[in-house]
């Protein structure tokens, strides 16, 4: 009897070893994704520096290498700015190295290429701002000749076009690698005065051809048009300062150290600007000395191309509502229709906004619900408070405060994720002066609402709500400025004020998150950054949501799944090593969804973190209620005007 006693003993000590490996099934292991593991990328990237029309040395308009290579940086990393604003460092996954390729173009590719600007130049007369500097400047190096045909307005497009048609094979680079084209016209006796416009853009609301009839939207740099513009994948942009003077950086003013008050003498008022390259070892006094162009180029190189359109860092975290990112993405139209006499309605293209959305982030769909505002009465009380101060101006906060106080009203159930945005139809003696603008929560950087504002003034000047909120919307989906970044090595951000006056000429690219209004969506550069932000948001997202599958005893039962994954995530790893970032932002949503898959099936739930402190439905009294109870008649007839609610949803 003992005997067998201590056999069942020892048959249950073997039992008890055996059964954590019976009961517990660990997940395979991992090549790229790692539960918990924060993924870094860093990629190697070459920039082409290509110099037509310069020749080297160290005269005032000669390329002195040395000196250029001296301000460019040798690496980047990407942070979330307005954390970084609150003392917040949070990175999004994308570090570079650079190498740079100079090179400097030959007489046969020179000539043709300034054959060909002359060729498809229209002749005008010269800009207002050509006119300034010919007129305003007492200093100038030379005048421009004034005559109805002495300007050429040339096409940006054809300009990028060409020079993606000819560079790689004549000069022996890759322009599907970053490109910067620094031209130079003026030093060749064939030179004309000239411009760089696009004149194809009518915006979609009013119809007004701004970059016709403004002389303000004539360039001197340009580029970054998405492939289907091009006709093939390019990372081009050039900057000439032979062309102009222009208006949209001052450089027509080369005698002012403040353009906008002449009166000003304070050096520490300097705004700091580009000249026309004849300018350079102009030996008369000028508002600063002209003694080097290799400089300025490297400052346009490091704080303008790099910095703002190449390897920008994002205004706000591209992830949504992490760890459940979204799929489909619903954004909210709310229409405040403060003018009885119009639909605000009207000036809005829900199909077209989409559209450019989805171009942004084809991985995602994007819905749009077009409507009048469920809270008209309160938020036209709101509007009343701040429309009847002196100076008519509502903050940030002032907007976040009080809408958030409504958010519940706006939210619909549709979509992954909504985007609340509430747009103002304003009359012009209750003018904003204020298009746009999108908000954090006030507590940890977070982006909420967006809002837009229109008026008829604002209508006659060509801005209706479309290309406002296709701005706004890229703004709530990460994207900064093309004009304000950060940069890594001094670890500061900057935008277009003194010292950095010269960023202005990032607006000179193809996107709609400019300031030039001049297109309709989003450059390849805003796709590049925007890809890979996601691709880095869905591997480390990923990554977060292993953590509780491989605590889980099941695990091994999702490794299939998990393996498959993981396959994914190696494949937008070597799709992004390629530069092919939407090949590998695609691969990356896929190892995201597989793992998010792998854990409903382990019955884990993948919740979206709350973006918003929501407040009760109906908001405190607060001076503006009571502005509405003591005015409320005088608005009943304008939100019954407007009650009948005609709203469409787009998308999905």
């Amino acid at each position: 009897m003992k005997r067998i006693l201590t056999t069942l003993c020892g048959l249950f000590a073997l039992l008890c070893l055996l059964m954590p490996a019976a009961w517990t099934q660990p997940g395979p292991p991992l090549s790229t994704l790692q539960p918990g593991d924060f993924l870094d990328l860093r990629q190697n990237l070459t920039i082409n520096l290509v110099f037509v029309g310069y020749r080297q040395g160290t005269g005032p308009q000669e390329i002195d290498e040395g000196r250029l290579r001296s301000i460019l940086p040798q690496e980047y990393r990407d942070l979330v700015r307005f954390r970084n604003f609150l003392g917040i460092r949070q990175f999004v996954g994308n570090s570079f190295h650079f190498d740079y390729n100079v090179v400097y173009a030959d007489q046969s590719f020179e000539d043709d290429f300034f054959a060909y600007l002359s060729a498809i130049g229209t002749p005008k007369p010269l800009t207002l701002y050509q006119l300034l500097y010919n007129y305003y400047n007492f200093n100038n190096a030379i005048l421009l000749p004034d005559t109805p045909t002495s300007n050429l307005w040339i096409e940006a497009l054809s300009v990028e076009k060409w020079l993606a048609d000819n560079a790689p094979a004549r000069l022996g680079i890759d322009t599907r690698s970053y490109t910067i084209f620094f031209i130079n016209w003026y030093s060749r006796p064939d030179f004309q005065p000239h411009v760089y416009v696009k004149s194809s853009f009518v915006d979609p609301d009013t119809g007004y051809p701004r970059g016709v009839v403004e002389d303000a939207r004539k360039m001197i740099a340009y580029g970054g048009f998405p492939s289907e513009d091009v006709g093939s994948l390019q990372r081009i942009w050039f900057y000439d300062l032979s062309a102009g003077p222009e208006a949209w950086t001052e450089n027509w003013d080369v005698d002012d150290l403040n353009p906008f008050d002449p009166s000003d003498f304070d050096p520490f008022d300097t705004l700091y600007r580009m000249p026309p390259i004849w300018e350079y070892g102009n030996p008369l006094p000028t508002y600063r000395p002209f003694d080097s162009v290799s400089f300025d180029l490297g400052l346009i190189a490091r704080f303008v191309a790099i910095n703002l359109l190449f390897t920008t860092s994002p205004l706000y975290d591209p992830a949504l509502s992490p760890p459940r990112l979204p799929t489909k993405i619903l954004v909210d139209l709310n229409v405040v229709q403060y003018d009885p006499t119009t639909d605000g309605k009207q000036f809005f293209k829900p199909l077209l906004m989409a559209d450019a959305w989805r171009r942004l982030q084809p991985y995602n769909s994007f819905g749009t619900l077009l409507r009048d505002s469920p809270n008209m009465r309160r938020e036209i009380a709101f509007y009343t408070g701040f429309a009847s101060m002196v100076y008519g101006f509502v903050t940030e906060d002032d907007l976040f405060r009080f809408h958030n106080d409504l958010r519940r009203s706006f939210l619909t159930g549709r979509g992954d994720y909504e985007l609340v945005t509430v747009e103002y139809n304003a009359t012009d003696d209750a003018a904003s002066f204020l298009l746009g603008i999108s908000v954090d929560n006030l507590i940890n950087g977070t982006q909420t609402f967006s809002f837009g504002f229109d008026w008829p003034d604002a209508r006659s000047a060509g801005y209706g709500f479309t290309t406002d909120m296709i701005h706004e919307v890229g703004h709530h989906l990460g994207l900064s400025h093309p004009h304000d970044g950060y940069d890594w090595v001094f670890d500061f951000d900057y935008g277009p004020d003194g010292f950095f006056w010269f960023a202005q000429s990032g607006d000179e690219s193809d996107t709609i998150m400019n300031y030039m209004d001049l297109s309709l969506g989003f450059s390849q550069f805003d796709r590049d950054n925007m890809n890979r932000y996601m691709t880095t948001t869905y591997i480390n997202q990923a990554n977060n949501i292993l953590v509780p599958i491989y605590a889980n005893p099941h695990a091994g039962q999702v490794s299939a799944t998990l393996l498959q994954a993981d396959t994914y995530a190696a494949d937008a790893v070597a799709s992004y090593e390629n530069m092919d970032y939407a090949a590998a932002a695609f691969s990356a949503k896929r190892a995201y969804d597989a793992v998010r898959s792998a854990a409903e099936a382990l019955g884990i739930i993948v919740k979206p973190f709350p973006s918003l402190p929501v407040g009760p439905r109906r908001p405190p009294l607060t001076t503006l209620m009571r502005i509405f109870q003591q005015h409320g008649s005088k608005f009943t007839d304008t939100w019954k005007a407007h009650r009948a609610d005609r709203s469409r949803v787009h998308g999905f």
